[in-house]
């Protein structure tokens, strides 16, 4: 049979995403082939993560998950702030809009038109003066890179692996304080709210950090030899120190996001177990018993004790005095008159006969030899025998 579902689902499938031919040929294929058996299941699992949180009701962010997302929207701050221009070292190509073929001495001429040129200027200068080459790795792994590494150049120039390496652990820094930080927020520290997410914040973590090393150890660094103008330099360099940042602030943001949520049942809440509704009814239930133990207690001291018996005993009488002024006075007695008018008798009379009822058969169920019939006989012949007694006369002895 064919539901409003399963017509929807096959539009989509055999006809929209054939026609999303902007993406790229291997994700139109994927989608194209398994489109119509992983929409489905996307579709029952968002369906049930809302099933589930609608029968959990939503509750305030604990005091521990605010604390994990305090500390995962100050890393997604600092991670915006140190992914600006700024903190990030000069690019001399884009800074005086030089191609990678100008001159060197012009290059470093426009970059004192400036500003001044300072140490690292002069050993760059003589870096480039040796070769195009040193241009090339300049954009591919930066200023730092270049200068301070004195093992990394070969006289047979196959040199770019021993820059690669040089540049892992600048590059994997910045991943490990990453890492320090969404392990800090999925801790045991933060609760179960945080733990369940330990183990996909340190996959998304690693990830990011095995894709920037293996994109770096990959990058072809001659490509910028092919370029014609100054916007086709690939600065790859900052680039990738840009994406870096502004995507640990988005996971930052996405972690903060699904604790949220979570935390506080507003998506994939988890249904409380058994054993926790156990633990939490049985220790509700003591509270009570300790508070109904020194509430007998405390009165039994009251009745031993003759002032605060007496004390008792004075403010029921004063109560009961006040009571009997407050009734008869007339606007009360009025207010009074008027709720027994509005009072429906016949419907309060039916509603006393049905909870009678049910008592009568509550009674029937725990006597079984007996029916309900035979029960309400011999609660009338009860009645009746016991009004015949009272309205005979007196026999004289």
């Amino acid at each position: 049979m064919f539901n409003v579902r399963s017509i929807i689902l096959l539009v989509i499938s055999y006809v929209v995403i054939p026609r999303l031919t902007f993406l790229p040929q291997s994700v139109h294929s994927l989608l194209i082939v398994f489109g119509p058996f992983l929409i489905p299941r996307v579709l029952d699992w968002v369906n049930v993560a809302r099933a589930t949180s609608r029968s959990v009701p939503v509750r305030p962010t604990p005091p521990r998950v605010k604390n994990a997302l305090n500390l995962l929207f100050l890393s997604a701050a600092v991670c915006l702030v140190l992914s600006l221009s700024r903190f990030a070292p000069d690019n001399i190509f884009l800074t005086t809009k030089s191609h990678i073929r100008t001159e060197t001495s012009v290059l470093f001429a426009r970059l004192r038109h400036l500003r001044p040129l300072m140490h690292e200027d002069d050993a760059l200068r003589t870096k480039f003066n040796w070769g195009i080459r040193n241009k090339l790795l300049y954009l591919a792994y930066g200023p730092d890179t270049l200068l301070n590494c004195v093992w990394c150049a070969t006289a047979d120039g196959n040199d770019q692996q021993n820059y690669f390496l040089y540049t892992l652990p600048k590059i994997a820094t910045p991943h490990v304080f990453q890492l320090a930080v969404l392990g800090l927020a999925t801790s045991s520290l933060v609760g179960s709210e945080g733990s369940r997410f330990r183990t996909h914040a340190t996959i998304a973590g690693i990830l990011l950090m095995v894709v920037e090393a293996w994109y770096i150890g990959t990058y072809d660094i001659s490509a910028n030899k092919r370029a014609r103008s100054v916007q086709d330099i690939d600065s790859a360099h900052w680039r990738v120190r840009f994406l870096r940042y502004i995507t640990f602030a988005v996971v930052d943001i996405g972690l903060a996001f699904v604790l949220w949520a979570t935390s506080t049942n507003r998506w994939l809440a988890k249904p409380v177990s058994l054993a926790e509704r156990l633990e939490t009814t049985t220790r509700t239930a003591e509270d009570t018993l300790n508070k109904m133990r020194a509430l007998a207690l405390l009165a039994n001291s009251a009745n031993r004790d003759p002032a605060l018996r007496g004390v008792r005993e004075e403010y029921w009488r004063t109560e009961g005095q006040v009571m009997a002024e407050t009734v008869q006075d007339e606007g009360v007695m009025e207010q009074i008159n008027a709720a027994i008018t509005r009072m429906d008798f016949s419907a309060l009379q039916g509603r006393v006969g049905e909870i009678a009822d049910g008592i009568l058969r509550g009674i029937d169920s725990l006597r079984p030899g007996q029916s309900h019939s035979q029960i309400i006989a011999e609660s009338n012949t009860s009645d009746a025998s016991s009004s015949t007694t009272l309205v005979s006369p007196p026999q004289s002895i």
